[in-house]
């Protein structure tokens, strides 16, 4: 859904409630068709199958969309998860997403996007969590990107056919310097291996305007 109602929308946002692949449930897809990087700040709706409103369901945001910690450079695109508390958050099928401020941040153009994945001990993409063993990053840009990582824990199944809720986050303690043209591995400690089944990444501004 677009979020400006005049003219082009700097900013898209789109929500999916269940992967169609062995990913993440509640995902939520932004896009950055400005010339800026922005720091957007947004309140969302849960809304059931039928489009009506569920007043008692509260969302959050895993990486900050809610709380303007995103930092989504020039002409990039990138993921959140989004988890839902309250009476009816298992009947959460789309999410109505509402501008509260934009504010506009320090960071170079993006002409693609750098990547964050879950990898085994081969160093090969996984949607395994046992398999999850470190986090693997790629920047195909010519600059350099700092990022936040960020670990998802969803609930083991989700009764019927719903998609799954968000039961533990945690956000790397340091951020990740990707070079640019490079890669670069994270490897997971022992004691958290195997507990997550998701990986988000955002880059971090270079300054708050």
């Amino acid at each position: 859904m677009g979020l400006f109602s005049r003219g082009k929308a700097p900013l898209t946002v789109t929500y999916r409630a269940k992967s169609e692949s062995g990913g993440l449930d509640q995902v939520l897809s932004f896009r950055n068709d400005t010339e800026t990087a922005l720091l957007p700040t947004l309140r969302f709706v849960a809304r059931d199958h039928y489009g009506r409103e569920l007043p008692h369901v509260v969302p959050h945001s895993v990486l900050g969309m809610d709380r303007g910690a995103v930092c989504v450079p020039p002409g990039s695109t990138g993921i959140d998860v989004l988890a839902f508390t309250g009476e009816g958050n298992r009947s959460v099928r789309g999410v109505e997403a509402h501008v509260v401020e934009i504010m506009e941040a320090e960071h170079p153009p993006l002409t693609q996007d750098v990547t964050v994945v879950m990898i085994d001990l081969e160093q090969r993409k996984t949607y395994e969590p046992a398999d999850f063993w470190g986090v693997g990053l790629a920047n195909p840009n010519d600059v350099e990107v700092e990022m936040r990582v960020v670990l998802i824990q969803h609930e083991p199944q989700a009764p019927k056919d719903d998609p799954r809720q968000v039961v533990d986050v945690v956000e790397m303690t340091e951020t990740v310097t990707v070079a640019p043209q490079g890669h670069q591995v994270i490897w997971l400690p022992e004691d958290v291996r195997g507990q997550y089944d998701g990986v988000l990444g955002a880059p971090v501004p270079a300054l708050r305007l």
